[in-house]
């Protein structure tokens, strides 16, 4: 019984709902607001946009630049192990160049010591048996 008289004069004074009563003015000031509030939402949305396309950006440099670095690495390694090969190669090469130029002197050598040439000495200046006491 106390409920009902509680929740009567609530039920009767509290349902009723009039309409708002709007000016032009007014209508275009909330129409201009939502207006001003939708191009910031858009603004932002650009905003968050721009800030994904630059996170995907980073991201793709972040896994290509480790594989970029790698292949120098990868390279410079290649090198540092073919080095003393190449130096091997170039004292190889040498060599060869040297016994080539070695079989050009052998016949002039031999053709000097075979006739008489001016530049070689005919007779020792001391022989054996000059220096050999008489018994």
């Amino acid at each position: 019984m106390i409920s009902v008289i509680t929740l009567m004069p609530l039920l009767l004074s509290g349902c009723k709902r009039e309409p708002p009563v709007l000016t032009d003015r007014q209508v275009d000031q909330v129409f201009d607001a939502q207006q001003r509030v939708l191009d910031q939402q858009e603004i932002l949305s650009q905003g968050r946009d721009d800030l994904e396309s630059d996170r995907r950006l980073w991201s793709e440099r972040e896994r290509s630049d480790p594989i970029v670095a790698k292949s120098i690495e990868a390279t410079g390694i290649l090198l540092a192990c073919c080095l003393p090969l190449v130096l091997i190669l170039l004292l190889l090469t040498k060599s060869k160049r040297d016994e080539v130029a070695e079989a050009r002197a052998d016949p002039v050598l031999v053709e000097m010591l075979a006739t008489d040439s001016k530049r070689l000495p005919q007779d020792s200046p001391r022989s054996d048996q000059a220096n050999l006491p008489d018994c």
